[in-house]
């Protein structure tokens, strides 16, 4: 069977295919490139392996007839560095196998389990007897350079080394005698030797020649000569190291071997003089320090041939472990590649089916034209991924028109003004859109996986009941508070089912507060129409009949006369109070258009301090910005001065309806983000907590006299004002009626 694969390497390496390739049927690899590449590295490998084992066995006999240690390590180093090129290059090939050998194994990939006992077997046949052969040789070498390094002649060499050692030293011994001896006289006749110079050097030659020295010489500490004797010359003086001298100076007396004048000096620290030093020595005869150098030149020889018997011996083991390594890896390679011939298809293949277990089915198994078993799994496994792609390729276009289709409802749901939650089957929160969750005033992280009916009780009655069989439920209307306003929103239920089963609930919602709210104003504006034109017209007719009374049957006695003024005056102020309801009615119904200009809200809140009924018992503070710079915004002025003083007059008739003692009202004007707020806070009960909201509808009041149209019309103008009015209770106590209206800008806008 041709084998496809790179031979020296176990790189089963896959075909790639592009989508077209992947549908038209089987994908053949060329057979030329798989050829070529098995010769290149097959016979390289052969080569290599060749050449090293002649290599070994060569250097093996050439070693076996040198005699010379020297030559012998050169021949060694040598050879090793030749052998380890070789041995390189088949850790190469090795190491390649090995390393794919591994990958596979780690993966458990097919033929891997092949490859490594191949190789085992391989590498078991050839390092047992390359073991054995390198354990004899060493053997040998150790038995022939065990003689040579014998005891008695290490022994005979030792002691004469130590017998001129004893000699030098003893030498050193008197020359330091004489030096110590020779600066205590100094030391002692400092004082007049200082004074007379010459006699100095002439004190130096006799005790120089007394004590058998050769010289003798006085030097200061930068090594400068201050005295010498007879024989000792300058030019010949070599300047002692400062190390030496700091030695001296710190009490030692420091031995100097100068092997080129053949002389041994010493050097010592004169305590009498100022910085001096004495620097004395002798000369040794040339022959004796000749014969010691030999000696220690032998023994140092003999030493290193003692050290190198050890290393000759490494280098022979490690040499004969080279060749036997080569052997081992050449085995190896062979079991290696061998099972890559049997194995790597099996492997390819497994190495594709991963791929396309993946994701990935533009890989192929490289095909053979070989019509054996193993190739036609091959080609068998490249058609069945043809296929699978076809039809992958078919699922890809549909997940795509799905994922269109899935963009498309989520870009509708966003742009939606209406809320829509997906529910699943136990009512938990699947999808909430952007309107659903402004609605409940949450965010989508908040909303996603709880229960629609924990996070808001009054969807509850949408599920009470539910008919499971419908798809479509009834239209419902509900009231909820969300963040502290009551909002109501019309809601629908439609039920999910797939093959029949329920699979979740869709509700959808519109928050209809203020479609309702309008609806109810309009509808009261009318009724207010109706009702004004209805009651007012005989509002007239009883107010003259009433006076016609009162001129023309009074009675004439006082006491009839006054019941029967009281009676004509109680129907007068009910008619007037009647009259003053029909034109709230008739202003509700027929609000006008504001006309608006620029005006000081600085001036329109200090105002209604002068509005205030002088006789009143309320005290009414105004809180105005720092300065006197005017706040201007576009206004109509007697439509705003009508909506502050019904919110004055709400506040105190409502902290006199509970019977407030000393009534206050806090009149506050304020920029905030660029708008102008008037603030109407008292000190009353406040607004009920519950529907807050209501209250700016018409007719909706808790005062028993009141009609429920101040807050109503009120609002209606700061609305024609493109502002808006807020009611809140404050913290401690009383109702707060916010005005936030617009700076003053261009009116046309």
């Amino acid at each position: 069977m041709t084998n496809p694969l790179h031979f020296g390497s176990a790189d089963h390496s896959v075909q790639k295919t592009g989508q077209g390739a992947a549908v038209s049927g089987q994908v053949k690899t060329p057979a030329a490139p798989a050829a070529r590449q098995w010769w290149v590295g097959d016979r390289l490998a052969y080569l290599v392996i060749t050449v090293a084992v002649g290599i070994g066995i060569t250097v093996f006999f050439a070693l076996s007839k040198v005699t010379d240690i020297t030559a012998q390590s050169d021949l060694l180093i040598m050879s090793f560095l030749v052998a380890m090129t070789f041995l390189g290059l088949l850790l190469f090939f090795v190491g390649r196998q090995l390393l794919r050998l591994w990958r596979e194994r780690s993966q458990r990939n097919a033929g891997a389990q092949l490859h490594f006992r191949l190789a085992l077997l391989f590498g078991g046949v050839t390092a047992i007897p390359a073991v054995l052969v390198a354990m004899f040789a060493i053997s040998m070498i150790d038995y022939s350079l065990r003689g040579w390094f014998a005891d008695r002649i290490s022994t005979a060499v030792n002691e004469s080394v130590e017998v001129a050692s004893a000699y030098f030293e003893e030498h050193a011994r008197s020359v330091r005698g004489q030096i110590l001896a020779m600066a205590n006289d100094l030391n002692r006749e400092a004082p007049r030797l200082v004074r007379n110079p010459n006699q100095l050097n002439e004190y130096i030659s006799n005790q120089t020649a007394l004590r058998n020295l050769s010289e003798a010489v006085i030097i200061d500490g930068t090594g400068q000569i201050l005295a010498k004797s007879q024989f000792a010359f300058a030019l010949t003086f070599s300047r002692v190291d400062d190390e030496l001298v700091a030695r001296a100076r710190d009490g030692d007396v420091v031995i100097i071997t100068s092997k080129e004048n053949n002389k041994l000096q010493a050097i010592v620290k004169l305590n009498g003089f100022v910085d001096a030093y004495l620097l004395a020595g002798r000369f040794i005869d040339a022959d004796v320090l000749a014969a010691l150098n030999q000696t220690r030149v032998a023994a140092d020889d003999y030493q290193s041939l003692s050290l190198r018997q050890f290393d000759l011996q490494i280098s022979l083991a490690v040499m004969f472990a080279v060749v036997a390594l080569m052997l081992l890896l050449a085995s190896i390679w062979v079991g290696l590649n061998l099972a890559t011939s049997i194995a790597g298809p099996l492997v390819s293949v497994i190495t594709v089916a991963e791929q396309v277990r993946s994701g990935n089915l533009k890989e192929r198994v490289p095909e053979s034209e070989d019509v054996d078993e193993i190739a036609r799994l091959g080609s068998s496994f490249n058609r069945m991924l043809d296929d699978v792609s076809s039809s992958r390729e078919q699922l890809v276009q549909a997940n795509r028109q799905l994922d269109a289709r899935r963009e498309f409802t989520e870009a509708v749901l966003g742009g939606v003004s209406s809320g829509v939650i997906g529910l699943d089957r136990d009512g938990k929160i699947t999808l909430p859109n952007q309107a659903a969750c402004e609605l409940l005033g949450k965010n989508f992280d908040e909303l996603y996986g709880q229960v629609l009916t924990e996070i808001q009780p009054a969807f509850a009655p949408l599920f009470d009941g539910i008919d499971q069989r419908r798809r479509v439920h009834p239209e419902r209307q509900l009231d909820m508070q969300i963040n502290s306003r009551v909002v109501v929103l019309r809601t629908r239920v439609t039920s999910e089912r797939v093959d029949g089963r329920l699979v979740g609930y869709v509700v959808t919602f519109d928050d209809v507060t203020d479609f309702l709210a309008a609806e109810r104003k309009a509808a009261w504006a009318d009724v207010a129409r109706r009702i004004a034109h209805e009651i007012k017209n005989p509002l007239t007719p009883i107010a003259l009949a009433t006076d016609r009374l009162k001129k023309k049957y009074r009675p004439s006695d006082d006491t009839d006369g006054d019941k029967f003024d009281d009676y004509l005056s109680i129907i007068t102020r009910q008619v007037d109070d009647i009259g003053r309801m029909v034109e709230e009615f008739s202003q509700f119904a027929r609000m006008p258009a504001p006309v608006l200009t620029q005006i000081d809200a600085r001036k329109l809140v200090t105002e209604q301090k002068m509005l205030l009924d002088p006789n009143s018992q309320v005290s009414l503070t105004t809180h105005l910005p720092a300065g006197d710079q005017p706040v201007y915004i576009n206004a109509d002025a007697g439509l705003m001065r009508q909506v502050i003083t019904n919110l004055t007059k709400n506040s105190i008739e409502s902290m006199q309806d509970n019977f407030i003692d000393a009534p206050k009202i806090d009149l506050r004007l304020q920029i905030v983000n660029a708008r102008a707020e008037i603030t109407v806070r008292d000190y009353g009960p406040g607004f009920p907590a519950s529907n807050m909201a209501r209250f700016l509808e018409p007719y909706v009041t808790t005062r028993e006299k009141g009609t429920g149209l101040g807050l109503a019309i009120a609002q209606k103008i700061i609305s024609d004002h493109r502002g808006e009015i807020t009611l809140q209770n404050h913290s401690e106590t009383g109702a707060v009626v916010t005005l936030s209206l617009p700076l003053a800008g261009d009116l046309s806008q």
